[in-house]
């Protein structure tokens, strides 16, 4: 009897494991593979959002590697399925392919996305238009555990415009690599590229023959439009460093904002155009300043330390060439102010593009020390690090997000690339209506003209990047709502303590390493306050709190009361709470209209004080 309930018992867990497990899962778990390690798996997932999202449809799922298919998983929407399966694909060269079995099911916009423990590897936006699946982009495999997350959206109807964009520093007008005839032959090569939009750094005096260049042979609703973003008379005629040609009608061109003995129109300038489906888009072109040449540095490290030398620069002093020259101070300018003063309330998507001549602090992270040419550098370059920490995407690293698989060198294809991946060129996005499809750099002369005795037509190489500038209304949910931030510049800033030289302002400078303190000799305990005059009225919508970046232990805001009022003197409590007790950023949503003033209060702090790096201040037009 006891033997038969045993036998009834294992009949009926088949049966459920068969249920709950479709068997294409259970082969996925049990096919035999070559190489790789017994503990890497692989964890499939697929998620659906829109109107439109079909039901009851199934999804099939494979790596597929050099020796084959190393992994399969079939998967449906319901409940948000995932599925993880042993692999041994482990240093192979892999793709991700996504079907649907034959089945109409795909989203109008697929986005792939592969992740291993260290981070992101491969990404992928695609558009099936009808097709029954869709590939990745080619990977490496690392060893571990592996995520490939398949999103589809579900959206009926046009979804948006397909947009070329390129950047290139064309160096000294296109001349300085021989003559008119570089600049003829440049003209082929953004021909051959076919751009959209076009920005071009070190323009000087080639801007209107380029554009006739460009334009020659073209029908009417493919022709450029030229502008001179240089366009200050102290520039002309031949210091005219930034160009934008753009396909679509420019339909603003916004006025340059100079800062005394720092920065003009030669550094940075910008146009609005519109898109066939109503979209607008703000285009910028940028140039940093050049000196404390940041590459400079981090080639000749990387060359001591590859041949044993003694170092001349330390890590910090390497970076310092951001804070040093002006670099640091523009791009502060243009983040702070000049975009405040020319985008306020406007929320259009942002493409900035241009000229940075510093370096990638994604690509030189810990995650990327053994790449080659890093010789074990990790470098926090502050620049990039400032422009990513206000919502702008670095879209050559978002589609090659392996730093070491693909460095995207842009200095130099004319003098030579050095011993340390040179990206100084970018082109940056900002807005949730912008996807990155693909993004590469151009540093082969083209066939016809390797018969030339120079290596490239210019000491820059060239960023192209494709995307889909999708229109806000036809957004899963509609229009986001976009939060923006009061305007530090026009802000400011007092408290019940301070300590001299941690002045309340300087939590409201831009400027992360410094910061308000409260008085400490002697010190003045908890509760104090920092309150912040926002210049102007504002449905405010939350506050970002920045602690102290020095990573001393005082000052530490835990727990806390908020107030708002419009006139200064007659204060509402918004809002209170606690803070985890560590240096991430910290954040308070709450909703309040026809404030002009804010009160953050600390109730509790680290060593019975209060600071702040910086403090923002949200709100919606």
């Amino acid at each position: 009897m006891m033997r038969v309930r045993k036998e009834v018992a294992a009949a009926l867990c088949f049966v459920l494991l068969v249920a709950f497990f479709p068997l294409s899962r259970i082969e996925a778990a049990s096919e035999p593979f070559k190489g790789g390690v017994k503990n890497d798996t692989v964890t499939f997932s697929v998620y659906a959002v829109g109107d439109a999202v079909p039901r009851r449809t199934q999804f099939q799922l494979e790596l597929r590697c050099e020796e084959g298919t190393a992994a399969r998983a079939r998967l449906s929407i319901e409940g948000n399925d995932l599925h993880t399966v042993p692999h041994h694909a482990a240093g192979q060269e892999c793709k991700v392919w996504a079907g649907s079995g034959g089945h109409a099911g795909l989203g109008n916009e697929v986005q792939i996305t592969v992740s291993g423990e260290e981070g992101v590897i491969a990404r992928k936006v695609l558009y099936p238009e009808g097709e029954a699946e869709v590939v990745s982009s080619e990977f490496d495999v690392p060893q571990g555990e592996l995520h490939i997350a398949v999103n589809h959206e579900y959206t009926e109807g046009a979804l948006g415009t397909r947009v070329r964009v390129m950047e290139w520093n064309i160096w000294g007008g296109g001349r300085s690599a021989g003559g008119q005839e570089n600049v003829e032959q440049i003209i082929e090569v953004i021909r051959h590229e076919n751009p959209d939009v076009l920005f071009t750094i070190e323009t000087y005096a080639s801007g209107e023959k380029m554009l006739e260049g460009i334009n020659e042979g073209l029908p009417e609703h493919l022709r450029y439009s030229g502008i001179k973003v240089t366009n200050q008379a102290a520039h002309q005629p031949n210091d005219d460093n930034l160009w934008i040609f753009t396909r679509y009608p420019v339909i603003k061109q916004y006025p340059i904002i100079s800062h005394a003995g720092l920065m003009s129109g030669f550094h940075f300038g910008g146009v609005k155009i519109q898109l066939p489906d109503g979209q607008e888009v703000n285009l910028f072109n940028t140039w940093l300043y050049h000196d404390g040449w940041a590459w400079d540095a981090v080639n000749q490290t990387v060359g001591e330390i590859t041949y044993g030398i003694p170092r001349t620069y330390t890590n910090a002093e390497i970076v310092a060439t951001d804070l040093q020259p002006r670099r640091m101070q523009m791009i502060r300018k243009i983040l702070y102010e000049n975009y405040p003063r020319l985008l306020t309330g406007d929320s259009s998507p942002i493409i900035m593009a241009g000229d940075f001549n510093t370096m990638s602090a994604e690509d030189w992270s810990s995650r990327f020390a053994d790449a080659p040419g890093h010789a074990g550098l990790v470098l926090q370059w502050p620049v990039t690090t400032l422009i990513q920490e206000e919502g702008f995407i670095d879209t050559y690293r978002w589609a090659n997000p392996d730093a070491a698989r693909d460095p995207g060198s842009t200095w130099s294809p004319y003098h030579g690339f050095g011993m340390a991946p040179g990206r100084i060129d970018y082109i940056w996005t900002k807005g949730q209506e912008i996807r990155v499809l693909d993004s590469y750099t151009v540093d082969e002369m083209l066939p016809e003209h390797q018969n030339r005795a120079v290596p490239f037509y210019s000491d820059h190489a060239a960023v192209v990047t494709d995307l889909m500038i999708r229109n806000r209304n036809r957004l899963p949910g509609g229009p986001p709502q976009v939060e923006h931030v009061v305007p530090r510049f026009q802000m400011t800033a007092t408290s019940t303590s301070e300590h001299a030289g941690y002045e309340a302002s300087k939590a409201i400078d831009g400027n992360r390493d410094t910061m308000w303190h409260t008085e400490w000799a002697p010190q003045e305990p908890l509760p104090q306050s920092i309150l912040l005059d926002l210049g102007d009225v504002y449905n405010v919508t939350g506050l970002d709190y920045q602690t102290r970046t020095d990573f001393k232990p005082d000052g530490i805001v835990t727990g806390y009361n908020i107030y708002v009022s419009s006139d200064g003197e007659s204060f509402m409590k918004i809002a209170d709470g606690v803070w985890e007790h560590d240096y991430s950023p910290k954040k308070a949503d709450f909703s309040a209209g026809g404030v002009r003033f804010i009160k953050l209060e600390a109730t509790q702090g680290s060593g019975n004080a209060a600071s702040a790096a910086e403090i923002k201040v949200r709100f919606q037009p």
